[in-house]
């Protein structure tokens, strides 16, 4: 799978609370494809959690502009 334009492919993953709570989406993920940012690649983001994207399987597919900042390399 491989992103077109100014979109951005991000790796969700299912984190589990101490409670049990099972949190998929919490604003941050790993970069799978940003072909306008290719060095993204692997990095963990924030991006802004309060729209709806695209979700296919564990990825969102979002805009390049709703990136906020990147955390670490993974």
């Amino acid at each position: 799978m491989k992103a077109i334009g100014d979109y951005t492919i991000i790796q969700i993953e299912v984190n589990t609370s101490s409670t049990g709570l099972q949190v998929k989406n919490d604003g941050q993920g790993i970069v799978y494809s940003c072909p306008s940012h290719p060095e993204l690649r692997g990095k963990r983001v924030l991006f802004d959690d309060n729209h709806n994207y695209k979700e296919y399987e564990n990825y969102l597919i979002i805009p390049y502009k709703n990136l906020m900042a990147v955390i670490s390399n993974v």
